[in-house]
């Protein structure tokens, strides 16, 4: 049984370091059963360096050898992933050249996961990163686990890479903090004048969960009531009016 995504998300929005981020990162990993979490800022236009942020729970030894040897550059996911939109199961990856294979190789001895997928996000200014998930069940039960764990993991994806993106003061100015799918939701059903438990019915979300985003939402805008956060996101052509 996994834990109601809107604690999932309080635990994301209230790290207040990047250090507290990646403790909810482990907590998150262990509370829906996986390898691993890892989310990856692959490019972020404020700052200068290559792969500016990084959160993983590999083994602290993959994880040097990783980026000493700038294996960023022979990854085929992280390669794959850069350049995609939607969801990329490990499985889809070239595991054909000898280079690929001798890769993964390398990292099954570090246990990085017998099964993966990774989410590509796009931020506001070109911002690009990826949120991967691996796992340790059997091939067979893999595709449904994914199924069951997939709808939750693409909004942590976005609220993840929002906070982290935050923390590390790396979004330009002028820049709107990026909403998720469910904070555009909700807000746009707000803004049609649905009341929270309307958008709870509509939306097969708990109130509480409502109210979370909205907050959230609210909050990214920097707008002290609803109806400012609405006109605003309108104004950014963020929903529609």
């Amino acid at each position: 049984m996994f834990p109601p995504f809107e604690e999932t998300y309080e635990k994301i929005v209230r790290s207040n370091t990047l250090a507290e981020l990646a403790e909810s990162i482990r907590e998150i990993r262990d509370e829906y059963g996986l390898a691993h979490l890892v989310y990856h800022a692959v490019h972020l236009p404020q700052s200068s360096e290559s792969n500016p942020i990084l959160l993983l729970t590999y083994d602290p030894e993959w994880v040097r050898r990783y980026t000493t040897r700038d294996y960023f550059l022979i990854d085929p996911v992280v390669q794959q992933g850069r350049r995609g939109f939607l969801p990329l199961d490990w499985s889809d990856v070239d595991h054909d050249s000898l280079q690929a294979q001798a890769f993964f190789r390398e990292a099954a001895r570090f246990e990085v996961g017998q099964n993966g997928m990774t989410l590509p996000v796009r931020g506001p200014g070109g911002e690009r990163a990826l949120l991967s998930i691996t796992s340790n069940v059997a091939s067979r039960d893999w595709q449904r686990e994914r199924l069951n764990i997939m709808r939750d993991f693409q909004l942590v994806a976005h609220v993840v890479h929002d906070q982290a993106v935050r923390l590390s003061q790396l979004r330009g100015p002028g820049l709107p903090r990026q909403l998720s799918a469910r904070e555009r939701e909700t807000l746009q059903l707000a803004a049609r004048g649905f009341a929270p438990k309307q958008i709870a019915a509509d939306l097969h979300l708990s109130p509480t969960a409502v109210r979370l985003y909205l907050q959230g939402a609210r909050s990214k805008l920097e707008c002290a009531t609803l109806t400012q956060g609405i006109a605003k996101a309108i104004s950014l052509d963020i929903i529609q009016a």
